[in-house]
């Protein structure tokens, strides 16, 4: 598949590292292996209401496969972490008790014995619900045996839709079975199945979510659904036109909370290699598709439209949606956040306006705020990107050249065969998502 290729590429550096890790870790036993990883650390996060504790495992299993890293585009979590996780891979594979107990013992090191509670604690791998990653051993550790003081009003973990089916969900229920309320996130990202997978290399469909939200209500967990504001290579209307339905979407199939996740930069995404590879071209730059140092982040003034515009197709949405931190201290890889014309004190203001909304509930304030950004005076700046970014046509023209110039990028001269197996559906083909609302 032609956007697997693109990643794979860009991961191989941290394949290499990965690979190099795990053959010799098997040189070791066990006993050795179990030694050299009880010292470390779990990623600790702790925010008002809830704490992001994110366990120390061998890595996720989606990005794993097949043998060569690749995953899911927009996503790195793990690029500073694989040579601990290709060797706690070895660990795994020898003996998956042991390896739970040192996963625990990060968590002890991290957190201390007994941890006090907030009222949410998000405790998850990549997919708790894989046992490549999880397996039971791990779920006795840290879900039936007891690691808090008091138990978290609610429990989180993270998984694929994919990997929500009766039978995992039955043997994770007798590991959570005294936690009345748990929640089970996942990611959805964007409600059209050809974004997700055939450009943000996701391999899950439409049918595969609904199926997991009904799963987990059957099974009395609550759904969460993360969805992404910002979608690498698209212009800012697109961005917005592909997140406000998006929302609407994942809301009319009973997802229980919608988390909006603000697309950053990472080194290893898809963002990050357009940033790196593409952020001088001269053709993109004509069409505003990268911005110099601005390429692969949207415009906090996009953000903010986008919340508006969500308000007002639907202004009981954010019951149950709300934004996560735009932070660069947000999770466990360095990355870089939106801003708009210039970073500083203000951009700044404005997320730190976005940031409290999921505090005070004031979205009724987003058309208010709408109103002040279009005073600021780098919204001329922005309104001459989205003049420029019109050039740019329908979604369609819009993926074909960001799609020719990673094939260029990658496929060096055989990149007209790695470009020709990027196809693109006929709905993409109408003019829209450029369009100033």
């Amino acid at each position: 598949m032609f956007i697997d290729q693109i990643i794979t590429e860009i991961w191989k550096p941290v394949t290499k590292q990965y690979k190099e890790a795990y053959e010799a870790a098997k040189k070791l036993s066990a006993e050795e292996l179990y030694e050299r990883h009880i010292a470390s650390e779990m990623k600790y996060f702790p925010y008002i209401g809830v704490n992001m504790n994110y366990i120390d495992t061998c890595g996720c299993p989606y990005r794993m496969a097949g043998g060569q890293l690749s995953g899911c585009s927009m996503c790195d979590y793990q690029s500073e972490l694989a040579k601990r996780q290709g060797s706690l891979l070895a660990l795994r594979e020898m003996s998956p008790a042991l390896y739970a107990k040192a996963v625990k013992q990060g968590f002890i090191n991290s957190r201390g014995e007994n941890a006090k509670s907030n009222v949410i604690e998000n405790v998850s791998g990549y997919d708790s619900l894989d046992h490549s990653e999880v397996p039971e051993e791990l779920c006795e550790e840290l879900f039936r045996e007891d690691i808090f003081e008091d138990a978290p009003f609610i429990y989180n973990v993270e998984a694929r839709a994919s990997t929500v089916t009766e039978e995992r969900l039955k043997s994770f229920k007798k590991s959570v079975a005294n936690r009345k309320r748990v929640s089970i996130d996942f990611g959805v990202e964007v409600s059209d199945e050809w974004i997700r997978n055939e450009w943000l290399n996701k391999s899950v469909t439409n049918a595969q979510i609904q199926d997991a939200v009904e799963l987990l209500h059957k099974n009395k967990f609550k759904a969460v659904g993360n969805v992404l504001f910002g979608v690498p290579g698209l212009t800012e209307e697109q961005m917005i036109e592909v997140f406000v339905n998006s929302v609407l979407w994942m809301d009319s199939i009973g997802i229980d909370k919608i988390v909006i996740h603000v697309l950053n930069r990472k080194q290893y995404t898809l963002q990050g290699y357009i940033y790196q590879k593409l952020r001088n071209d001269e053709e993109l730059l004509e069409k505003g598709l990268v911005q110099g140092e601005h390429t692969g982040l949207p415009w906090v003034f996009s953000v903010i439209r986008g919340l508006e515009k969500l308000y007002r197709k639907k202004s009981d949405i954010f019951k149950k949606a709300v934004v996560t931190r735009v932070d660069v201290n947000f999770n466990s890889i360095s990355n870089k956040i939106c801003y708009n014309e210039a970073e500083g004190e203000e951009s700044n203001k404005y997320i730190d306006y976005i940031n409290g909304l999921a505090l005070n509930n004031k979205y009724d304030t987003l058309k208010e705020m709408v109103e002040t950004i279009k005073q600021d005076t780098a919204y001329k700046a922005y309104e001459a990107l989205l003049e420029k970014q019109k050039k740019c046509g329908s979604f369609a023209d819009t993926f074909k050249l960001m799609g020719k110039k990673l094939a260029q990028c990658v496929g060096g001269d055989n990149w007209e065969t790695l470009y020709s197996e990027f196809e693109i559906p006929e709905k993409f083909m109408q003019e829209r998502g450029n369009k100033n609302e």
